[in-house]
């Protein structure tokens, strides 16, 4: 029985439906949260609504049959950007409901492989991101940080900025993927929320002069004759300089 799932997109929707299928066996022929592009005449497209109780129930067989660095990997997939990303999860677990934790070890299998090095490749682009973010001070008290990664590493990135400037209300904002995580300096708490494209912050003073201080100070430590354009790319990758204060333009 195969068939095309659809989800509201949250991590206990997608439990919910590995709670449907896993136990029962089931792979499907796809998971996602869209309708399918055009009505199929051959697989039969089924919607499954978030079910806290049924999570409840599955995820202490969840905890008995993964390690925890198997649970970590599973939420690191399930943030990133792959089309078939809920489908891989739901093949290791199928797997993992054979052969319990052992799965952990079958890196080579060909249900394994696949889901552990997408979820390295999240967990890589969010520790290169954590030296990637720089906060602009902006008219209205706080901080803000634009960045568009090709995963939705927000909630993996989240806890390291909030314990290292916990007494700073800031954003940051994923332009990719519409949504920021926001840190309350009063609460010591963050949150993150869906968070639309405007235009570009309104800087404080401050903040403008500090970046022309920066940029300068950048151009003149530059030796020219030492340029390595290959080295310098492979350290900081093209599509972050938008959001770097020394590679964007401005006045110097």
């Amino acid at each position: 029985m195969g068939g095309i799932y659809r989800y509201d997109g949250s991590f206990s929707g997608l439990l919910t439906v590995m709670a449907r299928l896993v136990p029962q066996r089931i792979l499907p022929d796809a998971i996602g949260t869209d309708p399918p592009p055009q009505q199929s005449l051959f697989y039969e497209v089924i919607a499954i609504e978030t079910d806290e109780q049924l999570v409840e129930q599955f995820w202490p067989e969840l905890i008995a049959r993964l390690t925890p660095a198997c649970h970590h990997r599973i939420s690191q997939v399930f943030l990133a950007g792959h089309p078939e990303r809920e489908l891989l999860i739901c093949r290791y677990l199928l797997l993992a409901w054979e052969v319990g934790r052992k799965v952990s070890a079958m890196l080579s299998h060909q249900h394994v492989a696949p889901f552990w090095k997408l979820a390295q490749q999240v967990g890589h682009e969010a520790h290169r991101y954590l030296g990637f973010v720089r906060f602009q001070e902006v008219n209205g008290g706080f901080y803000y940080s634009a960045i568009a990664p090709d995963h939705r590493i927000l909630p993996l990135i989240a806890s390291h900025f909030a314990a290292r400037f916990s007494d700073q209300q800031w954003v940051i904002h994923d332009t990719k993927h519409g949504e920021g995580v926001f840190h309350d300096r009063q609460r010591r708490e963050w949150l993150i929320l869906p968070m639309a494209s405007h235009a570009d912050p309104d800087l404080t003073v401050a903040e403008e002069r500090f970046q022309e201080l920066w940029r300068s100070y950048f151009a003149t430590l530059a030796i020219g004759e030492r340029e390595n354009l290959r080295l310098q790319q492979s350290k900081v990758p093209l599509k972050v300089r938008p959001w770097l204060v020394e590679f964007a333009p401005g006045k110097v």
